[in-house]
Order: C-alpha cells, then structure tokens, then sequence
C-alpha cells in the first residue's frame, strides 16, 4: 500500500488534536478544582452509572490501585458512591450521587466551551463527516482490539 505524506501525518494530527482538547480542558477545569483525573472518572459514570472500578480503570487506561484513590476521593466528597455488586460479592459498583450534578453542569459547559474553540471555522457538513469518518476509524481499531485481545 502507498502511503501519502497525508495519511502519514494522520497519526500526528489526531494524537495532537486529542492532546490539546484535554490541555484545553484541563485548564478551564482546574480552575473550578477539577484534576483530569476527577473530571473523567465523572464523566465516565455520567454516560453510564454502575460501572465496577475494574471496567473504570480499564477505560481510563490507570492502573486500579490509582483509581481507587480516585475514587476514595470522590467518595469522601459525596460525588460517588460505591454499592456491593448483587452478582458479585468481591467487587464493588460505582454511581454519582445527586451532589455530582452541580460539578457536571460545570463540567458540560465547559466541554461547550472548548468544543466551540476546536470547531470554529468548521461548517456542520464538515463536522459531520468529521464525526462519521472519526467513527470509521475507531470501529476499525476497536475490531482490531477485539482480534488481538
């Protein structure tokens, strides 16, 4: 397969794109005392409540021992709450409690504001063959990690 100096610089162009949206909001978080790792064990929980800390870890690419710091802290501040697993006595559930909702609404509007600065200029034609074909590659990759994992 031929590779243009175009697809070579695709690798490059989504890992710095990907590397500046979480600087960008990691700054505008840190000003309402939100560390990356805060804010994504928050949001992950917001798209899906009940996850165990093992899956947590798992999407967040951290080591479990960390995130169950990560955890323990939020816990101590009300924002999560563990539950015994009904399946599973060994392990535990994670959910938000209705004190998280507050730091979300901070934390959606900030994921607007930065998203408003990454796509100025770009037309809603384009971001939606932005989307759809972001989406391709990430279904390529994630059969990929089915295969080999």
């Amino acid at each position: 397969m031929h590779t243009t100096d175009t697809e070579a610089q695709l690798g490059f162009e989504l890992h710095t794109a990907a590397r500046l949206l979480k600087r960008n909001f990691d700054r505008r978080a840190k000003a309402h005392g939100m560390t990356r790792s805060r804010w994504q064990v928050l949001w992950m929980l917001n798209k899906e409540q009940g996850l165990k800390q093992a899956e947590i870890a798992e999407r967040m690419d951290v080591a479990p021992i960390t995130l169950a710091r990560q955890i323990d802290q939020l816990e101590q501040e009300g924002l999560v709450e563990r539950r015994p697993d009904p399946q599973d006595r060994r392990c535990f559930r994670v959910f938000l409690t209705p004190a998280a909702e507050p730091v979300l609404v901070i934390l959606r509007g900030l994921a607007g504001e930065v998203r408003d600065e990454a796509l100025a200029g770009i037309s809603a034609e384009e971001l939606e063959q932005l989307t759809n074909l972001l989406s391709r590659i990430r279904e390529n990759l994630s059969r990929e990690e089915v295969v080999s994992g």
